[in-house]
């Protein structure tokens, strides 16, 4: 059997995420957290519905309350998109990023490996598929959260690790069978 055909690692591969990388994928799941509800939207729909009929239906000086409702669901709408991003993206710059470096990754039929060189000595974990909790499959990335050892974790994954050292078929195949199908972004 060749290398091009085995389906997991041979050899572990070196595993780096840049600031940027890891700062879009906060940023991504913290979008896909932050959806404004269906509630939400009909009540803004009904509440509009309600002050265009009064501008329509009401004369003079009356309409001034339901000028008011429209700003201030306008107001509302701008804020809970735009003003909330903007808080998050500030707080995710107030904490430094973690410096990914000296960490190798390796798929194998059991789980995934990883290696890192601590002083002299080489450590090793094994994350079995098992222990995956749940996983996200977006064009740029795979994340996936784990538990190992009692301690919670995470591997971000960017597409440019999809190679034939590193085949992201085998981690969604095997993602699939023990886990499930991907939560959505």
């Amino acid at each position: 059997m060749t290398s091009t055909n085995y389906a997991y690692t041979l050899q572990p591969v070196p595993y780096a995420v840049s600031e940027e990388e890891q700062r879009a994928a906060q940023l991504m799941m913290w979008r896909s957290s932050n959806k404004i509800s269906t509630r939400t939207w009909l009540i803004i729909g009904v509440l509009s519905l309600l002050a265009i009929l009064g501008l329509i239906f009401i004369q003079n000086y009356s309409t001034i309350f339901c000028w008011v409702i429209l700003i201030c669901l306008i107001i509302f709408i701008a804020v809970r998109i735009y003003g909330l991003e903007w808080y998050a993206k500030r707080k995710m710059r107030e904490f430094p990023v973690q410096e990914i470096k000296g960490i190798r990754l390796g798929v194998q039929p059991h789980g995934m490996i990883m290696q890192q060189q601590m002083g002299m000595q080489q450590g090793m974990a094994n994350i079995g598929w098992k222990d995956v909790s749940e996983w996200y499959d977006h064009p740029d990335f795979i994340l996936m959260t784990f538990t190992a050892k009692g301690q919670q974790g995470s591997f971000f994954l960017p597409k440019r690790m999809d190679n034939k050292n590193f085949p992201f078929s085998t981690i969604r195949k095997h993602l699939k069978d023990s886990v499930g199908e991907p939560k959505k972004i």
